[in-house]
């Protein structure tokens, strides 16, 4: 039986960084690491605000069947494939990712919990919580250095719509979390270690009964 394991947290909390020193700790071993990013609804598809802006901080910006279907199918022991999300730059062509069935599978996104089918999959449920503060400047950074937005834009975007949904969707789903992962000084080797020698053992555990 496999053993999956949930990351969700608001933006720019340290999701995406956990899921990759998660990586690099669990390097050798039989592991699927999925992001939920790439279930991101195409442009044409997307929520919009009143006044016509694209919302992607809403649960309906994914794709909530395929991400469903998807992790089924894992489950079940078969791979899945999915078209890499390339966070609005149309000059990156998108990949198609495949991801393959493991005995651990660890998976983050914002909305992992939203929904009551996929929440139940994971075995594991974290929540990464960061301070307001926090977030903010970590997402200004990420988002001048990674996607190229401008600080006015990212600011606005900010405060119409990251932190209202956050407030709305995001924090409650803490509720559903088996642990809190806090995250506002920006050290998360204590957790990481934790959480590291848990995967490990139950990575060899699932192997075992699988074998």
């Amino acid at each position: 039986m496999a053993y999956w394991v949930g990351i969700t947290g608001g933006s720019a909390s340290g999701k995406t960084f956990l899921l990759e020193a998660l990586k690099k700790a669990l390097d050798g071993l039989p592991v699927t690491f999925l992001s939920t990013d790439h279930y991101y609804k195409d442009l044409d598809k997307q929520p919009r605000t009143p006044d016509g802006k694209v919302n992607f901080d809403q649960p309906e910006a994914l794709d909530r069947e395929k991400l469903y279907h998807d992790l089924v199918a894992l489950r079940e022991g078969r791979p899945v494939q999915q078209r890499e999300y390339t966070f609005n730059q149309p000059g990156r062509a998108p990949r198609m990712l495949t991801f393959e069935p493991a005995p651990l599978l660890v998976a983050e996104g914002l909305f992992l919990f939203y929904w009551p089918e996929v929440r139940e999959l994971f075995d594991l449920r974290l929540f990464v919580e960061a301070e307001e503060p926090y977030r903010f400047l970590r997402r200004l950074e990420r988002d001048q250095a990674e996607r190229g937005y401008p600080p006015d834009l990212i600011t606005h975007q900010y405060l119409t719509q990251v932190l209202p949904a956050y407030k709305q969707f995001v924090a409650p789903l803490k509720q559903y979390a088996h642990l809190v992962v806090q995250n506002s000084y920006g050290d998360l080797r204590p957790s990481l270690r934790v959480l590291v020698d848990h995967l490990k053992a139950a990575a060899q555990a699932a192997a075992t009964l699988q074998g």
